[in-house]
């Protein structure tokens, strides 16, 4: 979210900067006295480096056009070092007395430089780009002219010429132009390649200014303008008649993009750089459908160059895969490097980009495993929040995404069993392609995942199935037995057949939470625990003792991983409210009648008058107005600095600017016998670097965690004063 903002903000300004400058981007060529911002007419932007070769054919086509040549400019803009390319040039112009071409020289050498350089000195309505190799049909202008509009893009034809002079009309590029005449594709599709060329456009200089070649781009960068321009404005595209044969003439050379040596600085570094700049304008909050299918088709084109040399280097795949993945992209097609490299099968119902702690956690264990693995989630657009930056925790470990378009649900059997349905029919058709997976990895609160990945272990019972839970699921934090049924009798039977099949005994319940917890317990072949305790809870309570050897056999307690330090740096959070003269300490997350913030706060006003004025306690919560209303005329009311929820990596970020991280148990002591839960957050907490401070209940295991600063007891308001008292002391100790 913060980068929408910052390029809203960018854009703003550009516009600010426009109408400074003395024009209305609603009146468009229109001054404020009037007095039209452009002249009429067209000017050639033609960037050249030591073109003594080339650039006399290239302005004779110009000076030959049948375009009046008082309605065209042309701006040479010589860069970078010398040769005799502006004597030529001069030669020229005195020998055919033409006098509407500019000559600009620069030191800089860099084609991006000098269209820039071009675009700035542009004084005609419309603008089209030439190269110095090139040249144009001596109708070109005119006909471009004739078409041009204040809110269209024309397009002529382009033609090769190879390296032996031989013309070739018939080409790709060109091909696309001319089927583009009779198809009904979006402009976005049918003219996808010729829109991000520098070749065979005229376009409104408006347009033009608003935006410059990115100059730390080697190469790619026409890629990156034209697709800026075209995402940020709302343009139509007209095609120059065919039969009026206005043609761009394209040279091709031995050093083009298309013959480039194959080397790992271009087709993997550059190409990164190039993606990563495409990647921004996804972050576009209102871009359209249209327009992201069209950025994703660029950032695929690029992609080919990064996939061509994967194929005659595979060796250096863990390179490739650094090198992309450093950029921190939202959308790159992983699976095209990935497709060889699966090694599991992942099952979880809610997963990135769908914001939700079940789905981060599991995207944490893939990256904390490394393993390439092929995905099956839920699409949950009506119960969570979309964020796309989550994919890059693990974008890069995956091969296939097969997002389950069924309604979503905790616990409506119906809903549950069509993911099942539809998720065993994708994998299906994964196993067709690519064979059985070594293993499937399904994690649950969420009960969707165990019931898809059982049904897969029971066709393929090759796979290892491992089978996570992240907290107990027959009975709720009130110790509450959760009374959802299996409503599918003829599913139910199934399953008990299949158990008695198996040698074990039914349950005889039909409770879909009792048959999530017993089909791994019986199927799976590893069961993890995030903690002893839960591990503990879950096999004392379950209803079948026969069962509880077979539990304790397969678990494996596995802490919540912790993701790289570059995670916490993914978004750089600038929180104002940060006080060099207080102890900083932030809490995250909601509370509720088995979790508060009653400790801190009574623990504050315990505390004496000195350690009280030195701390602030920031909240980041769900719900920010219920907590300002409870705390209106409280006597902390200004130490307690309230905010809503922020996005993950906002969230990881923060974690590294307080003094003080606190995570606090839920109370279970009134009903249940040991303290199955431990917080996910601390995991991320312990990545930070910051000091964290842990409010626990007797014999919970975030009293017995590693990487606690300081801890107190819950209910505990001595205590709790005691630790703000040590974080004053710490933060400004006493000079003797």
């Amino acid at each position: 979210m913060l980068k929408v903002e910052i390029l809203k903000r960018l854009e703003k300004v550009r516009l600010t900067r426009a109408m400074k400058m003395g024009y209305d981007i609603e009146k468009e060529h229109v001054r404020k006295n009037d007095k039209p911002l452009y002249d009429k007419g067209i000017s050639i932007i033609l960037p050249t480096y030591k073109g003594e070769n080339v650039i006399v054919k290239c302005l004779k086509s110009l000076a030959d056009q049948t375009l009046d040549a008082a309605l065209f400019e042309v701006i040479v803009v010589i860069n970078g070092e010398k040769d005799r390319t502006e004597d030529l040039i001069n030669q020229l112009i005195s020998e055919r007395n033409l006098t509407n071409i500019r000559v600009i020289t620069m030191d800089e050498a860099g084609a991006s430089i000098a269209r820039n350089k071009g675009i700035s000195l542009a004084s005609r309505e419309y603008c089209t780009f030439l190269d110095d190799d090139d040249y144009l049909s001596e109708n070109f202008l005119e006909e471009m002219y004739k078409q041009a509009k204040p809110n269209s893009v024309v397009i002529s034809q382009i033609f090769n010429v190879e390296p032996d002079g031989n013309v070739q009309s018939s080409n790709p590029i060109n091909r696309q132009i001319l089927k583009s005449v009779i198809s009904k594709q979006s402009p976005y599709m049918k003219l996808h390649t010729v829109l991000t060329i520098n070749a065979c456009k005229l376009i409104p200089t408006l347009y033009v200014q608003k935006y410059k070649f990115d100059e730390s781009l080697q190469s790619g960068e026409d890629v990156v303008f034209f697709s800026e321009l075209l995402i940020k404005n709302d343009l139509e595209f007209v095609v120059a008649p065919i039969t009026k044969k206005a043609v761009y003439y394209r040279t091709l050379r031995e050093n083009s993009i298309s013959r480039q040596a194959m080397t790992f600085d271009f087709n993997v570094r550059q190409r990164a750089a190039c993606i990563a700049k495409l990647n921004e304008l996804l972050q576009i909050s209102d871009i359209s459908h249209g327009k992201r299918d069209f950025v994703e088709r660029k950032i695929n084109a690029q992609s080919s160059f990064i996939v061509k040399y994967y194929e005659q280097h595979k060796d250096e795949y863990d390179r490739i895969i650094e090198e992309v993945s450093s950029k921190r992209l939202t959308y790159f097609p992983y699976h095209l490097l990935n497709k060889d490299k699966v090694e599991q099968l992942v099952v979880s119902y809610c997963f990135p980009p769908y914001n939700d702690t079940a789905g981060n956690v599991m995207a944490k264990r893939m990256r904390e495993a490394g393993k390439v693995s092929d995905v099956i989630y839920n699409t949950m657009d009506k119960v969570r929040t979309r964020n796309t930056s989550l994919n890059q925790m693990v974008d890069d470990l995956i091969h296939t995404r097969l997002a389950i378009n069924s309604p979503s649900s905790f616990s409506h059997w119906a809903h549950i069993k069509t993911f099942v349905d539809m998720g065993m029919k994708g994998a299906d058709e994964l196993v067709e392609k690519n064979g059985v997976h070594k293993q499937v990895f399904s994690r649950a609160m969420w009960a969707a995942s165990h019931f898809l990945a059982y049904e897969y272990k029971k066709k393929y019972p090759q796979t290892k199935w491992i089978a996570e839970f992240s907290d107990p699921l027959i009975y709720d934090i009130e110790a509450k037995k959760r009374l959802v049924d299996i409503t599918d009798q003829g599913y139910l039977k199934q399953l008990e057949a299949d158990v008695k099949k198996a040698g074990y005994p039914s349950p005889n319940d039909s409770s879909l939470f009792v048959w999530c917890e017993y089909l791994p317990y019986i199927y799976a072949d590893e069961l993890i625990f995030t903690n002893k305790n839960q591990f503990q809870y879950m096999m004392d309570m379950f209803p079948i003792e026969e069962i509880k050897p077979i539990i304790k056999q397969k678990a494996v307690i596995e802490p919540h991983p912790t993701l790289p330090e570059r995670y916490y740096h993914m978004e750089e959070f600038n929180y104002p409210l940060l006080s060099d003269d207080h102890v900083n300490v932030a809490y995250f997350g909601n509370f509720y009648s088995k979790r508060n913030l009653n400790d801190l706060f009574s623990g504050l006003k315990e505390a004496n008058e000195d350690t009280q004025r030195k701390v602030l306690i920031h909240v980041f919560t769900a719900k920010p107005t219920d907590l300002e209303d409870q705390l209106k005329d409280d006597p902390l009311e200004d130490s307690i600095i309230v905010n809503g929820f922020v996005d993950f990596y906002t969230f990881l970020n923060l974690c590294t600017k307080f003094d003080c991280l606190v995570v606090n148990d839920s109370t279970t002591k009134d009903n249940k016998p040991i303290n199955p839960y431990l917080p996910s957050k601390l995991s991320d907490y312990k990545g930070s670097g910051t000091d964290i401070w842990g409010v626990y209940e007797e014999g919970s295991i975030l009293g017995q965690s590693d990487g606690i600063t300081y801890l107190s007891p819950l209910d505990n308001a001595k205590a709790a004063a005691g630790v703000f008292e040590k974080m004053v002391s710490k933060k400004f100790p006493r000079r003797s």
